[in-house]
């Protein structure tokens, strides 16, 4: 295959680099949307799918085989902008009874937020110190774990196991805002990207000589007469591009 190599002049070399920086805007978009459908998107829909009822206390103990000595979680905390380090804490297990919308009885694990729905625990400290963590959980028991206690709380009808202390109204906007603009922002730098692309490649090849590859007019040239005719013609085969960038 003939290789042609074209050296790009300084305005094509801007306009190359024009043509990389929409494909990367259309990536940002990609990757924008990805991330605020789940950081936004997604726990805006639970939220709004969550349903208002009365929660009733049945009891409360901490995960573990033997009462005790109850098993540890463990968890990530901060020390810094740079620094990790790893915490522990008790998980609270708290029962509560609610009745739904359709008059149905469950029985659920309470959690704090709407977000922690489906977890086992209660509530999740994660200070550095774990006797802190462990103080925290006492006094959440305290507030919220007594037996008979009731107090609104908020479920997920797609969600039986769980029930939400706190609640966080959402509406259809939130959802549409978090997606539609980074959806916007990635078709519209995909479509201004193939059509630079296209008629970049178009004018490069515009520009390069004519040879019988890519002239229209080489399809009308005879053929060769005799099958073991010593010259037979070069294959029509488009040139490869090589842009070569020189200062």
């Amino acid at each position: 295959m003939p290789v042609t190599v074209r050296v790009l002049t300084p305005k094509e070399r801007l306009v190359k680099f024009g043509i990389t920086m929409l494909c990367s805007m259309a990536c940002l978009g990609a990757i924008m949307l990805v991330v605020l459908g789940i950081t936004i998107a997604q726990p805006a829909v639970v939220r709004m799918r969550t349903h208002q009822a009365t929660c009733t206390v049945n009891g409360s103990h901490f995960d573990g085989e033997n009462p005790e000595r109850p098993s540890r979680f463990s968890c990530s905390c901060s020390l810094g902008r740079y620094d990790v380090c790893i915490s522990t804490y008790e998980c609270l297990v708290i029962s509560v009874t609610f009745r739904t919308e359709e008059g149905e009885q469950r029985t659920a694990d309470l959690v704090e937020s709407e977000e922690d729905l489906g977890n086992e625990c209660a509530i999740a400290p994660c200070s550095r110190d774990h006797e802190k963590n462990d103080e925290m959980v006492e006094e959440y028991r305290e507030l919220w774990g007594r037996v008979g206690q009731t107090y609104p709380c908020w479920y997920d009808p797609g969600n039986p196991s769980g029930a939400a202390r706190t609640h966080f109204k959402s509406s259809t906007s939130e959802v549409f805002h978090a997606l539609f603009w980074p959806a916007l922002v990635m078709v519209v730098f995909s479509v201004a990207f193939c059509f630079a692309y296209l008629r970049f490649t178009r004018y490069i090849e515009s520009t390069l000589p004519m040879t019988e590859s890519n002239n229209p007019w080489s399809r009308f040239q005879d053929e060769p007469e005799e099958p073991g005719d010593e010259n037979p013609s070069q294959p029509s085969s488009r040139p490869k591009l090589v842009f070569e960038n020189f200062a």
